[in-house]
């Protein structure tokens, strides 16, 4: 993956480590606000920030298979150059007073809109299988540390924690929002209204496309869940 679509995921992964960092910072500074008050880290409390981070991580993370996922089905639906960045074939050399075939550094030469271009044709299947693999096996972790978490929720519970997961999730998808939004509404009109000619010189509009529509429903709801405990606190 190359070219704004990398750009993006690097952004992602940035933004990723930041928000990691910043839950620490701010984890810091609510133990420490108060020195008069004692903070007992036992085994349930323990359990409790496991859950949580394990569930805040694996949730994140099995958006990653979704989108390769997606991105692959767009590819069947839209045509291989909305998803897939495509490269142009090497012209033939001349080798021992024979000329060899079309070359190409990645995939095989293979005509896509009429056009010869350089692509796996294998890529697509091994899109959907590896993304849609990767988006289950995280979703089913992502699940059984959910129910581990209500377990262990029945013998205590731990507001803040709860407050501090849900505020963390919404930052962290409203950075996503903000980013792969305004890049998928500029590759998509570009993709319609001013595609080139030459189809290797498209910017596939699928990935940000496929993260905007993951992440704008996770990001609502708890957008959601931030304002009902705002509520919460006001009725108290």
């Amino acid at each position: 993956m190359g070219g704004i679509s990398g750009i993006l995921f690097f952004v992602l992964a940035g933004l990723g480590g930041l928000l990691f960092i910043g839950g620490i910072i701010y984890l810091v500074a609510y133990f420490t606000k108060d020195s008069g008050k004692k903070i007992n880290f036992n085994m349930n409390t323990l359990l409790h920030i496991y859950f949580y981070v394990i569930s805040l991580v694996s949730l994140a993370i099995s958006i990653i298979g979704l989108v390769i996922f997606m991105n692959a089905l767009m590819s069947y639906k839209f045509g291989v150059p909305f998803s897939y960045e495509l490269s142009e074939v090497n012209s033939p050399i001349e080798i021992g007073g024979g000329m060899t075939e079309p070359l190409c550094y990645q995939g095989n030469p293979m005509d896509i809109e009429g056009q010869k271009v350089c692509f796996d044709s294998e890529r697509q299947k091994s899109d959907i299988v590896n993304g849609l693999s990767f988006f289950v096996s995280m979703i089913i972790i992502y699940i059984l540390h959910r129910i581990g978490l209500h377990f262990v929720e029945k013998k205590e519970k731990f507001v803040w924690l709860k407050k501090i997961y849900n505020f963390l999730s919404l930052i962290g998808y409203s950075l996503v929002g903000i980013i792969s939004i305004p890049m998928a509404t500029y590759l998509l009109v570009n993709y319609i209204y001013f595609r080139p000619d030459n189809i290797v010189q498209i910017n596939p509009p699928s990935i940000p496309v496929a993260i905007s529509a993951i992440t704008i429903p996770i990001w609502i709801t708890f957008f959601i869940k931030t304002l009902k405990n705002q509520e919460n606190i006001k009725n108290k």
